[in-house]
């Protein structure tokens, strides 16, 4: 096995025992409400339970993330690399935070510090359970003999080929988080439409149109799989929930149902992009040719 360490950050969402059973480390991150609470968004959630944080959030408390900063960067990596290791950080999308950029400069300063040791970090372009699903991957590659670099590749060459689509039910939540007009948010209320989206090439959320009703939307993102699917791609798809557990049994029967896939995975979406999305935020994640290219 190669000795390095995989390492990701707590918007990944991974599946805590996914990430126990591999040795994936994830930096917290900070989490301010807007009652005034604080917490640590760490991997298990071992801070502030999911389901308490929603509790929050229908409640109406918003709130809101503060990137991880150089110094936090230079208080995880350092001990590693004085450790020995050397690090593989798939990091949180540059299209929604500075948390990239931040990385780069300790990046910078430590390779000055520990010239001998390897410090390589990817722009995953991505965030919650399909950040955490590729990061799951790396560290099997690792596990199987791949070396940093060739796995640091990997995860450029394979970034844009995981397909990120989500829904809502409750268009205040996005509102509130600034993704939605009041207007918007009103009218689809009325209506009961439902917005689909996406996150696009630059690692942003994008919307993709609407659907009338939960089980339509619900229905939208399994056609959406069906479409894009990369079915030569032997990996499962994932479905990661707010807290919505019940659709989320039914978005995996219908995936299942489309005969594209046998093995389906289900998560949770945690605290910095689940202010956005409010508990009935639901996502979709799996391999296909390329993102985006389906209205």
């Amino acid at each position: 096995m190669e000795n390095y360490k995989i390492v990701t950050d707590a918007c990944s969402d991974i599946i805590p025992e996914y990430a126990d059973k591999e040795g994936i480390l994830v930096i917290p991150m900070e989490v301010a409400m807007t009652d005034g609470y604080k917490f640590k968004a760490t991997y298990d959630n071992s801070e502030f339970p999911l389901d308490d944080f929603y509790k929050k959030v229908e409640s109406g408390v918003m709130s809101s993330t503060t990137a991880i900063t150089p110094q936090t960067y230079l208080d995880f990596f350092r001990p590693l690399l004085k450790e020995g290791f050397d690090i593989l950080y798939n990091c949180f999308t540059s299209g929604m935070s500075s948390t990239y950029n931040n990385a780069l400069l300790a990046q910078q300063q430590l390779q000055e510090e520990f010239p001998d040791r390897k410090l390589i970090i990817v722009d995953s372009r991505g965030a919650t359970g399909g950040m955490g699903y590729q990061s799951y991957f790396a560290a099997l590659n690792r596990d199987q003999g791949m070396s940093i670099e060739d796995n640091a590749q990997w995860l450029e060459d394979t970034k844009l080929h995981i397909n990120y689509t989500w829904t809502v039910s409750d268009l205040n939540h996005l509102r509130r988080g600034g993704r939605l007009s009041n207007i918007a948010a009103f009218a689809g209320t009325l209506l009961q439409l439902k917005p689909v989206g996406d996150i696009d090439n630059e690692g942003r959320l994008v919307g993709m149109g609407t659907a009338r009703g939960r089980k339509s939307s619900l229905k939208r993102l399994a056609d959406i799989m069906a479409a894009r699917i990369d079915t030569s791609v032997d990996k499962p798809v994932l479905i990661c929930h707010c807290a919505c557990p019940e659709d989320a049994e039914e978005l995996k029967q219908r995936v299942l149902e489309t005969g594209k896939t046998k093995n389906v995975i289900i998560g949770r979406v945690g605290p910095v992009v689940g202010t956005h999305l409010g508990p009935s935020g639901i996502t979709l994640y799996y391999f296909c040719d390329h993102r985006g290219g389906l209205k």
